[in-house]
């Protein structure tokens, strides 16, 4: 029945009392039901985020256990700290060398104008650096050879070489933690990416950023000292 339709002024006290208990009980049923919608609705929307991280973390993992590093790995040569008259007469098995004998000081994160001993650089992989080599030079000569008859094509490589070293030292300057922008003559590639035990070798035409990124975000700070530094 319908409260709205019933005349109270016709009932009696008895009957007034009775159908205000009734109302109060269908009222308290609604707020029963609508409490218990509102806690499951909660509960469930919980469980669908629980589920959607997992999933997601699940997935965003397989996908990072799944991606192959990039460059390639080096034999380790040890950690021994020794004078410079022995590391620099030392034969490292990769060029720049990724691991080995090293000197007691090491290179602080930063661009470099001159080339660095490898002993101290060596040191700094220890640490986590991430060392970014540049020779274009090297890229020159080679497009030199190839194109005997006038040129042009090697100057332009040269040219974008050198382009590129200029956004790898804003990338450095931008942020120099546990990084190393350093030239060195005679590097059989135009670049080269090295981490303890880790190296990427490149060319011009293969040089981009992303490459860069990728291999700073997978080796920095992933030395076999950790430091505060």
């Amino acid at each position: 029945m319908d409260n709205a339709s019933i005349d109270w002024s016709k009932l009696s006290k008895k009957e007034r009392k009775k159908l205000a208990k009734e109302q109060k009980k269908r009222l308290q049923l609604l707020e029963k039901r609508k409490s218990s919608f509102f806690t499951w609705f909660g509960i469930g929307l919980v469980v669908f985020i629980v589920l959607a991280g997992i999933i997601w973390l699940v997935v965003g993992i397989g996908k990072d256990l799944n991606k192959p590093l990039p460059g390639k790995t080096v034999e380790d040569q040890g950690r021994q700290h020794v004078p410079k008259s022995e590391w620099e007469k030392f034969e490292f098995n990769s060029d720049p060398p990724t691991s080995g004998p090293h000197d007691a000081e090491w290179k602080r994160g930063g661009v470099y104008k001159e080339p660095q001993g490898d002993g101290y650089l060596v040191h700094s992989l220890e640490h986590g650096y991430v060392v970014i080599s540049h020779n274009c030079e090297t890229q020159n000569q080679k497009s030199k050879i190839k194109n005997q008859k006038e040129g042009t094509q090697s100057a332009q490589m040269d040219k974008t070489c050198l382009k590129f070293v200029d956004k790898l030292k804003e990338r450095v300057e931008r942020d120099s933690w546990k990084l190393i922008l350093v030239p060195r003559p005679n590097l059989d590639a135009s670049f080269a990416l090295t981490a303890w035990t880790r190296i990427d070798k490149f060319d011009t035409q293969a040089a981009s950023l992303e490459r860069v990124e990728d291999f700073i975000d997978s080796f920095r700070n992933k030395g076999p000292e950790q430091t505060m530094e």
